[in-house]
């Protein structure tokens, strides 16, 4: 088989060499396969990035043919996300696949309307969708629109998309005009078009655009003498001719647009007010990471939200004991004094061991409170669509080790605050899916040594003692890094498959 790719924001993957998702290669065979009108409608000149996983593909597809495309998408594995609200327009949906051969994401941005507009605001639905799949070719096995008619809605994209900012820029000779990515795209569709096929496409385009302005946007491009004139009067005039097809006023989308735009800023976004990441629907899983000493949980939990947030939105919990907090390390103060004084002054500090040992107490409940609350925290947000990963988890499994790893500490201690601990980290629930990070203790000490043997050796059979299960896998953390996370990405997935 072909080496896995590793998609730019998706890390792990076990090579480097760019090739195609073969799950999405096999999913768009079966659209056609299965008759499904549908073509990858714009930016086709990076489509093999998007089929690497590198973008998003995004699918114009035929109303008609709606459940028939949904029943492949759930045959495939992909999972609907929720688009936040700034993001959502009718006939606009969002799906993620999963490619299990490299352990990259894919999404699908899924058009059942042709709905255009600026930036932040998509404010005209063109009722093309007929023209533009009506004379489709296949172009690296993907079927996308004759390149005359893609012309054509390039030209429309790139006037409602063009801003004041940018033409102002441009004007005064402080940014490029167009953008890199939009010049590399017109070259590239000019390369595939000629005069004569633009006129034909514009016979069957039942928009008030004119034949002679179409021409002259293709003379531009391909003699790359677009500038910013020529795109601002291209605005002023569509706006003008397709107010009709707006979807709201033009007061209102003006309003929008600013307030999206706030909400977009550094300030707005450092105040919470900023656009969310997708999530899945109708909840995402809680997933809980564990193992000893020197599996590897700080990177694998890492390594899995980064990847998974590149698409959607993730909260990373840490279960352990605090790194920081006042309260914590107050309550740690008296017994970490203790702790560190020589035995033979020891003795002489019995009001100090009798404070250290009230302070262990409270220490202690406060965590167990403190992990039943970030839990909470958690499971709502799994309910509202966010994937939770959490590094550590206080599994009963682990109470019975003589000092349970991430579980209670008093047990045993005759402390009256035994009973209120106890309570509550039987109040926890357990995670939808637990990855035990399974290793043999001499592998875990070549790895991390600064820990005690009998505590480490403890914590490692502890580990291994747990059996895989309904919501429990183990993974061999023995084995090169690379195939633990992808194992886990395929297994993270499968969860996420299985709550749909």
């Amino acid at each position: 088989p072909s080496p896995p790719s590793r998609p730019s924001g998706q890390t792990g993957a076990v090579a480097m060499t760019p090739v195609r998702l073969d799950s999405v290669v096999a999913f768009l065979s079966e659209l056609d396969r299965r008759g499904v009108r549908y073509a990858h409608w714009k930016s086709n000149e990076h489509l093999e990035d998007a089929l690497r996983g590198e973008t998003d593909l995004d699918l114009l597809v035929d109303p008609g043919d709606r459940d028939l495309f949904e029943s492949v998408v759930r045959e495939f594995g992909f999972a609907r996300m929720t688009l936040p609200r700034a993001k959502t327009f009718p006939g606009r949906d969002g799906f993620l696949g999963f490619d299990p051969t490299s352990g990259s994401l894919a999404q699908l941005d899924v058009h059942y309307r042709l709905v255009l507009g600026e930036q932040l605001v998509k404010n005209h639905h063109l009722p093309i969708e007929e023209w533009l799949l009506e004379d489709t070719r296949v172009l690296h096995g993907v079927r996308v629109p004759d390149a005359a008619r893609e012309t054509i809605v390039f030209y429309l994209r790139v006037s409602f998309k063009s801003t004041l900012r940018q033409r102002l820029y441009a004007a005064l000779g402080r940014a490029e005009f167009p953008p890199a990515n939009i010049r590399r795209e017109a070259r590239w569709l000019a390369s595939n078009v000629q005069p004569q096929d633009l006129s034909s496409a514009m016979e069957g385009l039942d928009l008030p655009v004119s034949e002679e302005e179409v021409l002259d946007f293709h003379r531009r491009i391909a003699t790359d003498a677009l500038d910013w004139r020529f795109v601002g009067r291209a605005k002023r005039s569509l706006m003008r001719r397709l107010r009709r097809y707006q979807r709201r006023p033009t007061v209102v989308a003006w309003m929008l647009k600013g307030a999206l735009r706030v909400r977009s800023s550094r300030p707005g976004r450092r105040l919470g007010l900023g656009i969310p990441p997708k999530r899945l629907t109708p909840r995402a899983p809680f997933i809980a990471v564990v193992g000893a000493d020197g599996s590897g949980k700080s990177r694998l939990t890492t390594d899995l939200a980064k990847w998974l947030r590149w698409k959607l939105s993730v909260r990373h919990l840490y279960l352990g004991q605090p790194k920081s907090g006042f309260v914590f390390k107050l309550l740690n103060k008296p017994g970490s004094l203790l702790r560190n004084m020589e035995e033979a002054k020891r003795g002489s500090a019995d009001g100090l061991e009798r404070l250290a040992a009230v302070t262990d107490a409270l220490k202690w409940v406060y965590l167990a409170n403190k992990r039943k609350r970030l839990v909470a925290e958690g499971l709502r947000a799994a309910d509202r669509g966010e994937v939770v990963i959490a590094e550590r988890f206080p599994l009963p499994e682990f109470s019975s080790m003589p000092v349970p790893m991430d579980g209670p500490r008093l047990g045993g201690s005759g402390s009256p605050l035994e009973p209120w601990e106890a309570r509550q980290y039987a109040a926890i629930p357990r995670p939808d899916l637990i990855l035990v990070l399974a290793a043999d203790l001499a592998t875990l000490r070549e790895r991390k040594d600064d820990l005690p043997i009998d505590d480490h050796r403890s914590k490692a059979d502890a580990v291994l003692a747990i059996e895989p299960g309904p919501g429990v896998h183990v993974i061999d953390a023995t084995q090169p890094y690379p195939e633990v996370l992808l194992e886990a990405k395929r297994r993270i997935w499968e969860e996420i498959v299985a709550t749909r």
